[in-house]
């Protein structure tokens, strides 16, 4: 007995749309996003990465952002710092971040250092001192947690 041709293609349009959905489904739940940090991409080195993040931050801490900035800190320093504290942390320090130049980056594994030459300038209370011009190099500990770089800040700042 042979089969009803009409069954056949309809048997195979069912399973070409059902591998179509299964696809489909894979590709919609193959990376998932946070709305408050830009991902990065997946084909980056760790190193090109954590630069990129790193001079985002900097880039929003100059153009006074806090409110961004706070997102690329560590999931567990944002458990412990409540956003509105940071951000009125920030907006309360006498210094203006001005310009930054990377200086390198070393990685291993899950965690990488990370220093960038910082200038900044400073109002200082002293009278006819006026505005101060200050150039720092920066060391910063950057984490992977879940598939981002997070800044971990330094208990010393």
């Amino acid at each position: 007995m042979n089969p009803n041709p009409s069954k056949l293609r309809t048997r195979a349009r069912q399973w070409g749309l059902l591998a179509a959905c299964a696809l489909a489904l894979a590709a919609c739940g193959s990376r998932t996003t946070r709305p408050d940090v830009a991902p990065t991409s997946p084909r980056l080195a760790p190193e090109e990465a954590v630069k990129q993040r790193a001079l985002k931050r900097w880039d929003l801490l100059i153009e006074r952002k806090f409110d961004e900035a706070y997102a690329l800190l560590s999931p567990g320093y944002r458990e412990v710092h409540p956003q509105d504290a940071y951000t009125k942390s920030m907006k309360d320090r006498p210094v203006q971040w001005t310009r930054v130049l990377f200086q390198g980056v070393e990685c291993e594994s899950d965690r990488c250092t990370v220093e960038i030459q910082v200038n900044a300038q400073f109002q200082m209370p002293v009278m006819r001192v006026g505005t101060v011009d200050a150039l720092n190099v920066v060391t910063e500990s950057w984490i992977l947690s879940d598939g981002e770089w997070y800044l971990v800040p330094s208990t010393d700042r």
